[in-house]
């Protein structure tokens, strides 16, 4: 097996029922299912039983996940039973979930990454993995069998769960992650087919390979026009008190809830709009993504040199984001961003957040049917109804 991103044949092989080499366990009588093809991360299923948390918290390296639970939980002896009713978690809780699945990557020398699923994130909710003895979140270290937990805290909006909610994505992956990362001049030469990032005339956008050649995060720019399907050049999340008496928010539901009811539009003023405070803004790239069947992404949370604001959550996009629009231009980033201490003003056109492309293992096969935000622009959670 080559270094880089496993791909859903791989992956598929390290979670088959009844395989010698299966790596990744459900509960007794459960099993994953089979990724389809495209897909380069497993979703992490919620288990049965919850904590309370006093706060957030890593392991460590002196510490396990249990560890946490006795010390810092607010009832360590006594967790949530979770089944299939759904529990709600209230905003600004921190819970910590035991994941249903443990993963065995003892002799293999594979590791793995996590970040929130995408529909997550544009849901305001900080999703962590933890494992034990890890001085980091999010990530799964090789020659360790793992029990994973999964820590939740919603911020704007309360949240809806229930046993198998998959709210966290794994990504496996072997070689270090430098070396299986492209330098913008190792994407520079990326054939123009090939080439994943779009400027909005669908062309290749080298540009940015120009500059510190042997970085490898690629900048990508704001897009603050007014969008095409909304009209609008951003989304900000209402403010509490504008929240009251609203149902929680079910993340497996598509297109149940009322959009106008959580979230506020907003249109650009002289090219720029105002960041408030501990406010979440949901926010479009003018680059766009076309990401080829040997690529992935990854995208940066937080630079500083960038403002007093930062992209709240990291994410993945896998092979053939983008690809498969009828238009042709490839589709943009969301990016989730929040604003710190300070009122910020973001103008059209900034470069917003970085985003680093990696190489697939083997490049993965073509989804046979397009991925639920292929076609976006300026686009809220799946859970919401079209804004109109």
């Amino acid at each position: 097996m080559s270094a880089g991103i496993l791909c859903e044949k791989q992956i598929n092989k390290l979670i088959e029922s009844g395989s010698d080499t299966i790596r990744l366990h459900k509960s007794p009588g459960h099993v994953f299912e089979k990724l389809r093809d495209g897909d380069a991360a497993i979703d992490i299923p919620l288990g049965d039983r919850y904590w309370e948390m006093k706060g957030s918290c890593r392991t460590g390296y002196r510490y396990g996940a249990t560890d946490l639970i006795q010390k810092h939980s607010k009832h360590p002896e006594k967790p949530t039973s979770l089944g299939d009713a759904t529990v709600r978690l209230e905003k600004r809780h921190v819970y910590l979930f035991k994941a249903d699945c443990e993963l065995d990557l003892r002799g293999i020398r594979i590791k793995g990454k996590a970040t929130g699923r995408s529909s997550i994130g544009r849901l305001d909710v900080l999703v962590r993995l933890l494992v034990g003895e890890s001085d980091a979140y999010d990530f799964v270290d090789k020659d360790e069998k793992h029990d994973l937990y999964v820590e939740v805290t919603p911020i704007s909006f309360d949240l809806e769960v229930k046993k198998g909610t998959a709210l966290s994505q794994l990504r496996l992956f072997k070689g270090k992650e430098d070396d299986i990362s492209l330098t913008k001049e190792e994407l520079f030469h990326e054939k123009d087919q090939d080439f994943p990032v779009l400027d909005d005339n669908g062309e290749p956008y080298r540009d940015p390979c120009d500059k510190q050649s042997d970085d490898i995060w690629f900048p990508f720019r704001l897009d603050l026009s007014p969008d095409p399907v909304t009209g609008c050049s951003a989304f900000v999340a209402k403010e509490s008190k504008d929240l009251q008496g609203l149902q929680p928010i079910d993340p497996d539901k598509e297109g149940h809830y009322d959009p106008h009811e959580y979230w506020e539009s907003i249109t650009a003023e002289n090219g720029s709009i105002l960041l408030k405070p501990d406010r979440l803004y949901i926010l479009r790239s003018k680059d766009r993504l076309r990401i080829p069947a040997h690529l992935a992404l990854e995208c940066k949370s937080y630079t500083t040199q960038m403002g007093e604001w930062r992209i709240e959550y990291a994410g993945f996009a896998h092979p053939y984001f983008g690809s498969m629009r009828g238009d042709g231009k490839g589709a943009p980033i969301m990016f989730e961003v929040r604003g710190h201490n300070v009122p910020t003003i973001l103008t059209n056109g900034i470069p917003l957040g970085n985003v680093c492309f990696l190489r697939m293992s083997q490049p993965a096969a073509k989804p046979d049917k397009k991925p639920t935000y292929e076609e976006q622009e300026l686009t809220l959670s799946k859970c919401f109804k079209a804004w109109a």
